[in-house]
């Protein structure tokens, strides 16, 4: 069920992982729609700094880390003090670009925290508050092209997207032909900070050729949610690769993607606060 623009204008929405990237540019585009924000990430002054740039709409700010465990039901009592949230955007993620076994236990154990069970937990949440509803409701997932196979030195954060598509997919589909729509977002390559927080390789030429803005990304993520999509994935290349996948063997597939993103950095950096 698509949904005309003018339909958000007045509307609420939490944007989690809204103090840069595509969680920031996600947030702008909806500002320009009239949709007023919930903004949340871990630091204050880089949610404030995003906030300035959405102009023309109420903009809260919640402080929250989702990588800790039950940190999502608070946020969600703390977003909805201020009224109903009518559209989520499950943005808030990281990844290590590493070897499995040379990444610390407490940060993977903080990345499935954050890439799949906070995302869970504010899902069940938002269903929970639209289920007996007549009012148009979105959520929109983050998810990556990397949902579409095996990434070797990135193997959890991929398996975390898998995950996120999985499930995301899912609910579109219990959910069709109610006023409740989830659609599934797979970016490939964007430029952003995630790359040099998680400890990013040397990409080879395909990898960097590809690339695209968080604005555009985020472009299509609004155009995909309001036409009840339920899974897009944003750039030509990326459309071709995940559809490439089909047709080749899982192990060529995984062998590719390590030709690809080349080899990991020799440092990991420390987690920011951002």
């Amino acid at each position: 069920m698509s949904t005309h623009p003018s339909a958000l204008i007045g509307k609420r929405a939490l944007v989690t992982g809204a103090s840069s990237g595509i969680g920031a540019a996600i947030a702008r585009e909806l500002a320009t729609l009239g949709v007023d924000l919930v903004l949340t990430a871990r630091r204050r002054d880089a949610l404030e700094a995003v906030a300035a740039t959405c102009r023309g709409v109420k903009v809260e700010i919640v402080t929250a880390d989702l990588g800790k465990p039950d940190a999502a039901r608070t946020l969600w009592a703390d977003a909805t003090a201020g009224g109903p949230i009518d559209i989520l955007i499950n943005n808030a993620g990281f990844g290590c670009f590493r070897r499995f076994d040379e990444v610390d236990w407490a940060r993977d154990a903080e990345l499935m925290q954050l890439n799949m069970t906070s995302l869970v937990a504010l899902a069940r949440c938002f269903v929970d508050a639209h289920k007996s509803g007549t009012a148009p409701a979105h959520m929109v997932n983050i998810a990556s092209t990397g949902a579409y196979q095996a990434v070797p030195n990135m193997a959890l954060y991929a398996a975390s997207k898998a995950f996120v598509r999985n499930f995301s997919e899912a609910l579109h589909d219990e959910h069709q032909g109610t006023p409740l729509s989830v659609t599934c977002v797979c970016p490939g390559g964007t430029a952003t900070a995630f790359h040099a927080a998680s400890g990013g390789g040397d990409y080879s030429w395909l990898a960097n050729a590809s690339t695209k803005s968080a604005e555009f990304v985020a472009h299509a993520a609004i155009r995909a949610m309001l036409g009840g999509r339920r899974t897009v994935v944003p750039g030509l290349f990326n459309k071709l690769s995940c559809l490439s996948v089909r047709f080749v063997t899982r192990r060529f597939a995984s062998r590719v993607a390590t030709q690809v993103l080349g080899k990991p950095r020799l440092a990991l950096p420390a987690r920011s606060m951002a």
